[in-house]
This record gives C-alpha cells, sequence and structure tokens, in this order.
C-alpha cells in the first residue's frame, strides 16, 4: 500500500481545484507553479541559480573561443610555408581533418599545455597537430612521414610518424643515440669507481667505446636531420627532433 505525504495530499487538492470549470484559460501552467510552492520549490529560479547558469554559460563560450583559437591557428600554420611534409598530400588531408575533429584538436592542444604549463602555444599546435596525424594514421600514406614546423618563438622541429607498419627510420635513429649516451654514463660511472690499475684499465677502455659508439650514433642522427632540414629549405640551426 502506498502512504501519500500530507505535502502530497496538500499538491493533489490544489491540483484539483485547478482542474475545475470555473478555472481559466492557462490554469495548469498556473498549478504547475502553485503545486511547486506546495512542496516548498519556488517557480521562478533563484539568485543563485541564475548566477550559476550566467558562470556555466560564460565558461562554455570562453572554452569555444579558446577552441576556435586553437582550430584557426593551426589551420593558419599548415596553409603557411612555415609548416612542412614530407608527403605533399598531408596538408591537404590534415586540413581536411581539423574541420572534421576541431574538438578533438582544441583538446589535444589543452593536454600538451596542461602537460607542460611552460610550452609555448605554437609548440603545443605543432605537437597536436603531429598527434593528430599519428590518431589518423590510415587517412595517409603508408610510408614514414616526416613533419616540419618552422617556429617563430622556438627551434624548428622535425616530428617523425612511422609508417603503417610501426617503422620510423628518425625514431630508431634518435632512440640508438639516447640508448648510446645512456651506456657512455654507465661506462663514465664504472671508471670513476673502477679500484686498482687494472680495473681502471679495463673501465677506461670501456669509456673510449662507449664514447665511439655514441658519436657515431649522434652523428647519424643529427645528418638525418640535416637532410630534412635542408630538404624543407631552412637554414642551419638548432632542431629539435621528435
Amino acid at each position: 500500500m502506498t502512504t501519500i505525504s500530507p505535502t502530497s495530499n496538500v499538491a493533489l487538492e490544489i491540483l484539483r481545484r485547478t482542474a475545475e470549470p470555473e478555472e481559466k484559460a492557462g490554469s495548469t501552467d498556473s498549478a504547475s507553479g502553485i503545486l511547486q510552492v506546495a512542496n516548498g520549490v519556488s517557480a521562478e529560479p533563484g539568485k543563485a541559480t541564475k548566477q550559476a547558469l550566467g558562470a556555466v554559460s560564460t565558461s562554455m563560450l570562453e572554452h569555444t573561443a579558446r577552441s576556435d583559437a586553437f582550430i584557426g591557428q593551426a589551420l593558419e600554420m599548415v596553409n603557411s610555408d612555415r609548416f612542412k611534409a614530407s608527403d605533399p598530400n598531408v596538408r591537404a588531408t590534415l586540413k581536411e581533418i581539423l574541420t572534421q575533429q576541431g574538438e578533438i584538436f582544441a583538446g589535444r592542444v589543452e593536454a600538451e599545455l596542461l602537460n607542460d604549463p611552460d610550452l609555448k602555444h605554437e609548440e603545443a599546435i605543432a605537437l597536436a597537430l603531429t598527434a593528430t596525424v599519428r590518431g589518423n594514421r590510415s587517412r595517409f600514406a603508408e610510408t614514414e612521414i616526416v613533419l616540419g614546423y618552422d617556429l617563430k618563438i622556438a627551434a624548428d622541429q622535425l616530428h617523425y610518424v612511422a609508417d603503417a607498419e610501426g617503422h620510423s627510420s628518425g625514431q630508431s635513429l634518435a632512440d640508438a643515440a639516447s640508448e648510446a649516451r645512456i651506456g657512455l654514463d654507465i661506462a663514465r660511472g664504472a671508471r670513476i669507481n673502477a679500484k686498482g690499475d687494472a680495473a681502471l684499465a679495463e673501465a677506461l677502455k670501456a669509456e673510449a667505446e662507449a664514447e665511439k659508439i655514441y658519436k657515431r650514433t649522434q652523428q647519424s642522427l643529427n645528418d638525418w636531420n640535416s637532410f630534412w632540414t635542408k630538404k624543407f629549405g631552412w637554414a642551419d640551426g638548432p632542431v629539435t627532433a621528435r
């Protein structure tokens, strides 16, 4: 058996009365308002509610404007000579994706800025563009893609996108140089901690070999980056590879 509370009884009685013939047209709206009052709910939104709704509306507008700005800056970059790609079809496809997935792209920019608060917007947009290519890999050529960003306020950047099977020459060279650097640091530590002449001689030999490997791998990476720097028509200078 269902129990009806006193408040509900009052509300039902008020509704019954509002349905009588002598009521004027529009009584339904009136009954709705009376019912809300009978149950302790104002028919009009309170000041706090209006303020909250206004804040939400303002926040949404600001978010939309910020997203639109990121998308506009990305399209400006992609349309300019400051953006380079090893595959000439990348530009058109990327612009199409930005038009279709603007909100997703803006979210990528926000994520980059959140991950690194010191990152410039221009750098975040470049990283987000590369992430967009990687995230839509099937829409581009199957071969490795090299992207170049001639940034206004930071060093030029080369970004390597692996081929359809996940292989990247640029990334492989960068990984090899990184591993060689770690090996060199380990060898130097072993030399510093070597005890006795024999151990020291062995450590010095290992360090020399590790340094040779590091220099070779670093030179290979520099040559690869230099190749694309010249191909993109950039002047010699510092380049960040990712």
